[in-house]
């Protein structure tokens, strides 16, 4: 069968060109991105080719912290002898994958992405906006090597691509290519069920407290079509435990109220300096306001990291926000 979304043959060139590779993906990374390095490097090992993958974290999302040991977050000097090529996952742009994009300069470099935003970078690129996630599109390298992915390596991919959908909540129409790779992980062994458990069980208590938390203190803004909330940095440090950190139950249940276009959930990483969540219900092209300030992502999910207070953030936001959100008026709250 002709599956869509095939590799040029320029990746798998690469792949052949060299027999080292450094694998590198964002900073703060998520399911998708820790899933596809993971999963990239697995099939390069089994064709006999050294890899090592890299991230400068945080792994504070609680679902990917027990993965944080398999990755190194610095490049030593062995690290650059023989050779080797780097691969950028999951990446915009490349400073996205933090202070080792210095280290790298002057290797060959090759990006996988599906975001449609950011610059151009890399020696061979491979960027598919309609893809769900990165964690597909590596399942769609492996399956026209031509192999099939190993159980594990299935199991990371349906992890990957069921985080970055908001597990295939975030799909829309004439997508059905995504049920169709899915339904070959199955095959493979894959449980769907496990897999939600794995993203969405084994919270502390903590997680439960910010949450409630972050729900109580929602503002609504232009006649309702904007919630917004938030969560400062002293209130997880309160909590004791990375592990208390997240957002997507919040957009979950903020995106079920009636009338809401978009939710903000801003997040305080240090003195100083913010993230800020996007997600839009259909109507509000929240990726495109996101690179308008630095950040990046897609139509209805995006992002961008923002300096100042939480209060400071929140009122840029606003701004940017009112002349998107169909409705707005000039009340704020």
């Amino acid at each position: 069968m002709d599956f869509p979304h095939r590799p040029p043959a320029a990746v798998y060139d690469f792949l052949n060109r060299f027999n080292k590779f450094l694998i590198f993906g964002h900073v703060e990374p998520d399911g998708d991105c820790i899933a596809s390095q993971l999963v990239l490097g697995s099939f390069l090992s089994r064709r006999g080719k050294q890899n090592v993958v890299f991230s400068e974290g945080p792994f504070d999302r609680p679902e990917i912290i027990s993965f944080q040991d398999r990755f190194r977050d610095r490049i030593e000097k062995a690290d650059l002898a023989g050779d080797p090529a780097a691969i950028i996952l999951d990446c915009s742009t490349p400073d996205r994958i933090g202070s080792m994009g210095q280290d790298i300069e002057g290797l060959a470099i090759m990006v996988i992405d599906h975001h449609a935003s950011g610059e151009e970078f890399g020696d061979v690129r491979w960027v598919i906006p309609q893809a769900p996630s990165v964690s597909y599109l590596v399942q769609r390298l492996i399956e026209e090597h031509p192999e099939t992915p190993t159980l594990k390596e299935a199991e990371l991919i349906l992890f990957g691509l069921a985080r970055d959908t908001g597990f295939f909540r975030h799909l829309i129409e004439k997508n059905g290519f995504v049920f169709e790779a899915v339904a070959r992980l199955v095959d493979i062994g894959v449980s769907p069920r496990e897999t939600y458990r794995r993203i969405h069980s084994g919270w502390e208590l903590g997680k439960v407290r910010l949450l409630a938390l972050s729900l109580e203190r929602v503002e609504s803004a232009f006649n309702g079509a904007v919630l917004i909330t938030y969560q400062s940095l002293e209130e997880l440090r309160t909590e004791s435990s990375n592990a208390a950190r997240g957002s997507d139950e919040v957009y979950r249940i903020l995106q079920a109220v009636k009338g809401v276009e978009v939710v903000a959930f801003i997040q305080e990483e240090e003195q100083g300096r913010c993230s800020v969540g996007l997600r839009s219900s259909s109507t509000c092209d929240v990726g495109n306001l996101a690179r308008s300030m630095g950040g990046g992502g897609h139509t209805l999910a995006a992002g961008y990291t923002s300096s100042g207070s939480i209060p400071a953030v929140r009122e840029r936001l606003l701004l940017a926000l009112e002349p998107l959100v169909i409705g707005g008026d000039e009340s704020r709250v």
